[in-house]
Parts: structure tokens; sequence; C-alpha cells
């Protein structure tokens, strides 16, 4: 009852105070509201049809696999709160909104069900941050920043009790920030995440969407792969699918966004890296031509989804994401 009766809240909000948006477009702004509004919603449709497999597992599964058995009731009350964003978003959108796409989730065990959702949150959590930008509507904003307050509280659950990793990365989250501090010097003044750079981790996932579906121009970018156990401070190989095309050693560099630090090392030729030791908690890796832009012309790779966690007292006890 108290699920429905949120749901119904959320509805007569959506239906009273929360009208279809315009189409206009605020000064340079690449989205219109309605676009961010429909990206939030495929956002939704996302995570809903990947928690819809849960039903795959019963409580007993995660406690044979040494996670908690109430962790299953746990993943189902995420599962409710993202078809109600979905149907929230739906009744603002109207005929407009998108429809969800066709996916495949790697999830086989209570395990890798957990290793999944992590990246589905993280990818969310950051993509809601991003969103706000092309928000002017404050009612809109007030919407979006209420249902990105849930999805950070799950992606913090799943690292924290799920993983046995760290709650939180840094003091400010690791997404859609608007001024960098860069370890190479540069004005760089531009969000480090796109939504193309965050849709093409989402992509992953999609194997195709009705055609019907309105969404903004996005590229999708070479997946970015590193091998499935990194620490701060090694050296690893990463590689890049499809291949990207050829390009002088010293024209590509790593960046690590995480909070307000935007670490930037050359890669090497041979195709290898050396993680900044100083990394703590969510972590995206872009390869980029620009060692002072992250910007959609300038990523050639990626981004990479990476989690190195730490203990209370900061110190690193990185676990296999």
């Amino acid at each position: 009852m108290r699920v429905i009766l949120t749901f119904l809240a959320l509805v007569i909000l959506s239906s009273s105070v929360l009208s279809l948006p315009s189409e206009r477009r605020d000064g340079d702004r690449a989205l219109t509201e309605i676009q961010a509004l429909n990206f939030a919603l495929s956002l939704e449709h996302f995570q809903y049809y990947f928690y819809k497999r849960l039903h795959q597992y019963e409580p007993q599964d995660f406690s044979n696999a040494g996670l908690p058995p109430w962790s299953q009731g746990r993943y189902a009350q995420i599962s409710s709160h993202e078809l109600t964003h979905a149907q929230f978003l739906e009744n603002i959108l109207g005929d407009k909104a998108v429809q969800p796409c066709t996916y495949n989730f790697p999830d086989s065990d209570p395990r890798s069900f957990v290793k999944t959702s992590n990246i589905v949150e993280a990818i969310t959590s950051s993509t809601y941050t991003t969103l706000a930008k092309y928000l002017s509507d404050p009612d809109y904003v007030i919407s979006i920043s209420s249902i990105h307050s849930v999805e950070a509280k799950h992606s913090a659950w799943i690292n924290a009790d799920m993983r046995e990793g760290a709650a939180w990365s840094t003091a400010f989250d690791v997404r859609g920030i608007s001024s960098l501090n860069i370890h190479f010097e540069t004005n760089n003044q531009q969000a480090p995440l796109s939504l193309s750079q965050l849709y093409t981790m989402m992509s992953g996932f999609i194997v195709s969407c009705p055609s019907s579906n309105s969404l903004p121009p996005i590229k999708i970018f070479p997946s970015l792969t590193f091998p499935s156990y990194v620490i701060p401070g090694q050296t690893v190989q990463v590689s890049f699918s499809p291949a990207a095309p050829e390009h002088d050693s010293h024209t590509l560099y790593a960046w690590f966004i995480s909070g307000f630090k935007a670490l930037v090392v050359p890669l090497n030729a041979d195709m290898t890296v050396t993680i900044p030791d100083t990394l703590q908690g969510f972590v995206f890796s872009v390869i980029t031509n620009n060692r002072e832009s992250v910007s959609d012309d300038a990523t050639v790779a990626g981004p990479a989804f990476l989690v190195f966690d730490y203990d209370y007292q900061g110190n690193d006890q990185s676990l296999p994401m």
C-alpha cells in the first residue's frame, strides 16, 4: 500500500505541477528539456529491466553466494523505485516518452548480479548529475534532483553493504562537476563526462532500441577495457573495442576522473598506463588525444568504470569490481 500511495503522489505531482516542457533551447544548450527528461526516462527503463532479472534468484541463492539473505528483498525495493521513476517521467512526457530498449545483461548468479548492479547504478547516478544542467524549470530540477538522491543511495548501499567497499568516493561526487583540478596545467572548465560518454557505457548493455525513440544526437565511442583487477599505482595494459585509429603514442592521454580531480597521464606506445596512486572510490577513465580536454571531440575511447575501495582510515583495500 505504501508503494502505491507513493506512486499516486508522484502522479499527482507530475500532472498538477509539472506540465510538459517546451521545445525551446536556451542559449547554446545541446538538449531541450524534453530530450533531457527522455534521457532520464531511458535510464529508468535501463535500470528497471535490469532489476526485473531479480526473479531469477531466490533469497537462498544470495545466502549460498555468501551474501546477506535479505539482499534479494532490498533489490526488490530498488526495482520498485525504478518502476515508479519511469512511470513518473512517462506521465510528464505523455506521447513524447521514449520506449524501453532490448537489453543484454551479463549476470548469471547473485555475485555477478551485484557486480552489474554496481555499474548500472554508477552510470545512472552519474548521468543524472550531468542532466541537471539542461533543465531550467525549477520544478524539473527539483524532481530530477530527488530521483538522483535516491539513485545515489542505491549506489552507496550496493558498494558498502553488498560489495563491502566504501559507500562514497570523495567529498564531491565523481560526475558532472563544473570545474576541474587538472594534473596538467589547463583552463578546462567543462563537465568531465558528457552524455555521449555516459551513454557509451550504457550502450554496452543495449541490443537495440525502438526506431520511434527520439534522443539527442549521441556519439558512441569505442569501449575502453582495463584488466579485471587493478589497483592504484599499478601499470596496466588497456584496450579499445573496436580498435581506435592509429595515433602517435605521444598524443594519447588517460584521464582518471574522480570528484573535483581529473588526473591525466600519458598512454604509452604499448597501450600501458600507470594508474595514479592517489585515486579512491569510483573513477571514470577516458582516453583522449588532448591533455587539456575530455570533450567529445577529444575522446578516443571510453569511459571505463573503475572502483578503488578504501577502509575507514583511507587505506587502499581494492576489491574485484
